[in-house]
This record gives structure tokens, sequence and C-alpha cells, in this order.
């Protein structure tokens, strides 16, 4: 059942967006809303209008469409506070019509701390609802808070079991790595690279661009450059290893590009991969003449 929205939202909804409460008749059959304050930032307008949709996804998915303009404007717009507050609103509105893809998003904006003051108590709220609401991502994204502790202490077990429940029941790449991450530290489980190796390769069979390879693939290849991989019932593949790392870095130059800064450290952990896997053929090469 779709939940009512406060009359003082839909207030503040409008007039960030320049866009009135009532509805004027439109050319043909459709209605259209009409714009009290036609210089009012595009942008504005088109997420107020996401915002009023009938469907409480439609502002999750507008956000998802445009979030590289919504971000720019947000951090660097003259309207950048109306933005942000619009942002919000608009993703709460979705929420009170039940979209479990607004509680995630929303959760995930307060999570980043990027656009609005993080919250990770917030954030978890959020996750904790949208799973109930059938989110996977939520699941997934739970297993963060748990495993880095970020409304406590970490609770490896709980993290563990988010993982593997999305794992289970949907074929994501994101969910398959991160049980991997699980087996190859060792929390929640007995340590066994083996089993995380088959998770990696497996979270790299299920990725569907390079962005989702990015993961799997450096931690494919540190493994395939250790000289103790053999401890693990692998062999030494420098040269998989170097297309690996190549494919990471690209990766994650475009998630980097997407506003993901974080990921630097693993950037330059795939650089300096590409440059130990070249020594190590470069080896095996002078070994053989």
């Amino acid at each position: 059942m779709r939940v009512r929205i406060p009359e003082a939202e839909l207030e503040r909804i409008a007039q960030i967006g320049g866009i009135p409460l009532t509805w004027e008749e439109g050319v043909g059959a459709d209605n259209q809303r009409s714009v009290q304050n036609p210089d009012s930032p595009a942008l504005l307008r088109e997420m107020a209008e996401a915002a009023f949709a009938d469907d409480p996804d439609a502002f999750a998915e507008f956000v998802s469409e445009n979030r590289h303009r919504i971000r720019d404007a947000a951090l660097f717009g003259e309207s950048g506070e109306q933005v942000t507050e619009l942002l919000v609103l608009g993703y709460e509105a979705g929420i009170a019509g039940g979209s479990a893809a607004c509680m995630n998003d929303l959760g995930a904006l307060y999570y980043m701390g990027d656009l609005v003051e993080q919250d990770y108590g917030r954030a978890r709220e959020l996750y904790e609802m949208a799973a109930a609401h059938g989110c996977l991502q939520s699941v997934i994204n739970l297993g963060y808070v748990y495993e880095y502790g970020r409304t406590g202490e970490p609770d490896y077990a709980k993290a563990y079991e988010c993982y593997a429940l999305a794992a289970a029941l949907t074929h994501s790449s994101e969910a398959t790595y991160k049980l991997g991450d699980m087996y190859s530290r060792g929390r929640s489980v007995r340590r066994d690279l083996g089993r995380a190796h088959a998770l990696w390769e497996h979270s790299l069979e299920l990725a569907s661009d390079c962005v989702e390879q990015a993961q799997p693939a450096v931690r494919i290849a540190k493994l395939l450059v250790d000289p103790n991989c053999g401890d693990w019932g692998m062999q030494r593949d420098p040269l998989r290893a170097l297309h690996l790392f190549q494919v990471a870095e690209i990766g994650l130059r475009l998630d980097i590009a997407d506003g993901q800064t974080y990921y630097r450290r693993r950037l330059q952990e795939a650089i300096e991969g590409q440059e130990r896997a070249r020594a190590l053929l470069e080896e095996e090469g002078g070994a053989l003449e």
C-alpha cells in the first residue's frame, strides 16, 4: 500500500523544483505540470518531476540515470544545496511509497557521506528497511556495515551471513567476491585461499563489465604472482596476472571517475602489480635463454 506523503514535504519538493502542486491541462489527453519559474535549473525541475511520479521507484531510477549530472550540480553548482536537499526529499518520497530502491540508495548516500553528512546509523536503518522489502543489494551493503564495524564492533559472522545470502539468492559478482574475502581473511570461517580463489574466479565470470571485473580481477592477480600460491593449490601465472591487473586498472579508473575515490589505493595496487608481473615474465624469459 502506498503511504501518503505529508503535504509539507510535497510543498518543499514543489518549491525547490519550481513546480506547483496543481495540475493544468496540457496538449492532447495527457496532463502536464506547469512551471511557475521558467528560470529554475532544468535539473531541479526534472528531479521534482521524478519525485512526483506515480511509480515510487521512478526517483531512484532517475538518479541512477543522471547520477553524474546530480553529483556535479550538488558539489559544484550554484544550486548545490537545493540539489542535495531535493535529492534527499525525492528519496524520502519514494520511501513513503514503499520503494526499496529509494531506501537502499538513500542509505548509500548517508553511508558515503560525500553529499550529505555521513551517518552510518541512518544508513544501516535504511539498508535494513530495504532488505526487508526484498532489496538484495541492501543485504550486501549491510555486510559492509558489519564487516567494517560501521555502527559498533565488527561482526564477521553477520557479514558472512549477508554475503552468503546475497550470493545464494542472486547472481551477484559483488556478493561472491566479498564472500571470497571472508575466506581469504579467515573472518567467521577458517582461512582458505583455495576457496577464496574459487569464489573470486566465479565472481569474475558473473561480472557484466570491466567495472565489475575490477575487484575479483585484482584479487586473483595478486594470488597469481604470490610465491606461496602453491600452498593453496595454484600455479604462479604472471602472464594471466598481468592481464588481470590491466583489467582491474581500467575498471578502477572508471570507478574513481564516477566518484569512488576510495579505490585509489586499490588502483595503485593494480599498477604496481603490473610491474611485478612484467618483472616475473622477464625472469622466466631469461631462465629459458
